[in-house]
């Protein structure tokens, strides 16, 4: 079976921060390997990678780098490279992710063998209610997309193509959003840690999860994982 990992690397109109997590990132993988064959690609989101981002990653034998535009960020970037790399197994990782302890590949592997047609994520949201600048806005139920995984096809032929900006969260976490609509059309969506699975709507009693104290069952951490932005209920 083959197996594709697919990080984001921003390089327009993102800050300097992007940087610094992208070098996380690199330290990080290098720190805990992934403990499974896979190939490596690197989206160079906002224009063509620069020297420093092709030198970061040439210790991974065979990275190859793909230029996006930048529509729709890190989203629009997931479905351009589900829909431009074959493979049966697809990892997709944010600009914020890190791994955190070895063997996290294999662990997405292993889980993904029984059954192939899932979708799965390091971390979920159960759901609720957000004041925005317009009044409340409902948040569904959803795998979030900093570290998530599936059959690629999952993702290409979702009905919702994001070119916008403002079109992410809707994708992320709308009624129409990529978990929505792959559980509505058959699809279970699981959040997986080290130890243990739990169905999406279970997902915040997981131990040691997103929602809990140290957060020791993370496969993949972000921004909203890590001192000061400790998620916990």
């Amino acid at each position: 079976m083959s197996v594709s990992v697919c990080y984001i690397y921003p390089t327009a109109n993102h800050g300097a921060h992007h940087a610094v997590f992208a070098e996380r990132f690199v330290k990080t993988y290098r720190e805990n390997p992934p403990e499974l064959e896979h190939k490596m690609f690197v989206v160079s989101n906002g224009g063509p990678p620069s020297g420093k981002a092709v030198a970061q990653f040439s210790w991974i034998p065979g990275t190859r780098f793909i230029e996006h535009d930048d529509s729709g960020m890190d989203i629009g970037a997931y479905q351009l490279v589900a829909r431009s790399i074959a493979c049966d197994m697809m990892v997709f990782l944010g600009g914020s992710s890190y791994i955190r302890k070895p063997g996290w590949l294999k662990r997405m592997f292993e889980v993904f063998e029984k059954d192939r047609n899932a979708l799965y994520g390091c971390t979920g949201n159960q759901g609720d209610m957000r004041m925005t600048a317009t009044g409340p806005q409902r948040v569904w139920p959803h795998i979030r997309t900093t570290g998530f995984w599936c059959n690629p096809k999952l993702v290409s032929v979702h009905p919702m193509h994001v070119k916008k900006n403002e079109h992410r969260y809707p994708y992320e976490h709308g009624p129409i959003g990529l978990t929505s609509w792959a559980v509505r059309t058959g699809h279970q969506a699981i959040v997986v840690g080290w130890d243990c699975t739990r169905s999406l709507y279970e997902c915040d009693s997981m131990p040691g999860g997103f929602h809990n104290g140290t957060q020791h069952n993370l496969l993949i951490g972000d921004r909203l994982t890590e001192p000061p932005y400790w998620h916990v209920a």
